[in-house]
């Protein structure tokens, strides 16, 4: 009983640790349950770009590469700590335009709502450190080549495939996206969790010594 106990115990512990983590991270836990669903279903919404298409974008709505650099330039790139202050988030078609920045997901779900809007085909495509799209003609290179994607969407389906980038490479993604842009105090934060969790842990053993002495 006293072995379960332990046991018991340590779970305890890891739970105290996972709820630390999740809180510096997501102060708000609701924006990473949202950003999880938006990843399987992309919110998407071809009305909600309208005034996009009725704007500048009129005069290049024939050209896919056009509509994208457009895209490009309108939404300048910036890691979701700097936009959301928080490492990962998917935002909504109608948050990224009230933004005006964002990082790939920003980009991505605006371009692809306006390919729904302009009935250009193209496919969602996710690797596990970017999303794009790709439509006819597109060039293929650095992070957007088919050969690192994980999912690929489109009308016929959802396609899976072993994704192509290396270790390392996804190492560094996720380094340069989420802690050398994270905050020093959340940094701070984020490494007290463990130190507080191995403080808690020596409780019942020094417990266990005052008994034992008496």
């Amino acid at each position: 009983m006293d072995r379960f106990r332990g046991y018991r115990f340590r779970w305890v512990h890891l739970l105290f640790l996972f709820v630390w983590t999740l809180l510096v991270l997501y102060p708000n836990p609701y924006r990473l349950i949202a950003s999880i669903g938006r990843t399987i279903h992309p919110p998407l919404a071809p009305d909600a770009v309208a005034d996009l298409v009725d704007g500048e974008l009129a005069l290049v709505l024939d050209d896919p590469r056009a509509v994208e650099q457009f895209v490009l330039q309108r939404f300048p790139y910036q890691y979701d700590w700097e936009t959301y202050r928080v490492p990962w988030y998917f935002p909504s078609v109608e948050e990224a335009l009230e933004r005006k920045t964002g990082d790939c997901k920003t980009r991505f779900v605006v371009l692809a709502s306006l390919f729904e809007h302009l009935e250009i085909p193209y496919q969602k495509t996710l690797s596990l450190t970017h999303f794009w799209v790709v439509y006819e003609g597109k060039e293929e290179a650095g992070i957007e080549r088919t050969e690192l994607a994980w999912v690929i969407r489109d009308d016929e389906g959802v396609r899976f495939q072993r994704p192509g980038e290396s270790a390392r490479d996804v190492w560094d993604a996720f380094r340069k996206a989420f802690w050398d842009p994270m905050p020093f105090e959340r940094k701070v934060l984020f490494l007290l969790g463990p130190v507080l969790m191995v403080g808690l842990g020596t409780i019942p053993f020094r417990r266990s010594i005052l008994k034992g002495s008496r």
